[in-house]
């Protein structure tokens, strides 16, 4: 039996994290859009799953698989 635990964050703990994995992609040279960054707030914070978050990624970079 496979349990999935779900782990509920503040907003404050969300933006923490946030500005934190920023932080550290832009040390590596690489930037988040402001629609990455919503996307992720939202997957946080329980607004959609994260299979919506994968289709949402996928169409945004245009793939169709």
């Amino acid at each position: 039996i496979i349990k999935k635990e779900v782990i509920f964050m503040s907003q404050k703990e969300i933006k923490i994290a946030l500005s934190n994995a920023e932080a550290s992609l832009n040390i590596e040279g690489l930037t988040v859009s402001e629609y990455t960054k919503s996307l992720c707030k939202k997957l946080l914070s329980h607004e959609i799953t994260m299979a919506e978050y994968l289709e949402l990624v996928k169409q945004k970079a245009g793939v169709t698989a």
